[in-house]
């Protein structure tokens, strides 16, 4: 099984849903409404994926040199520990408002990255939205 965690929120790409990492940034760094103490255990969060979660180093099956960056990041099962520090971030930020939907799939897509607690995923076509 593999999960991900996705937000309502209008992205610089005027996606609207996107990653939790990216709404993460933005109630971080230039929202201004968190408590302190909430930006402090969002930033120790943040530090700690940098720390423990690789960044895919593929994001597409294109051969080309220039190629997209359109794939899909996903949560192995297994990742106890990761997919913990997940339902904190979701829980700090369902508290301003951001709805926080969290998907769960036995097949996610192709996969073009794949590590010990993550997939990388291009959809398949009949996926119209990744919220299906």
């Amino acid at each position: 099984m593999f999960i991900r965690f996705i937000i309502e929120f209008k992205n610089e790409y005027d996606e609207i849903e996107t990653g939790i990492f990216q709404a993460l940034g933005y109630l971080i760094d230039r929202s201004g409404i968190l408590f302190e103490y909430d930006k402090k255990h969002l930033n120790d969060i943040r530090k700690w994926f940098n720390k423990n979660l690789d960044a895919p180093n593929k994001f597409s099956k294109a051969k080309r040199k220039n190629a997209a960056k359109v794939s899909l990041s996903w949560y192995k099962s297994t990742a106890i520990e990761h997919l913990g520090k997940m339902y904190e971030l979701k829980e700090i930020i369902e508290r301003y408002g951001m709805v926080v939907t969290v998907l769960k799939r036995k097949n996610a897509g192709y996969v073009v990255y794949e590590d010990e607690f993550q997939i990388s995923t291009i959809p398949h076509k009949k996926d119209k939205s990744i919220t299906k």
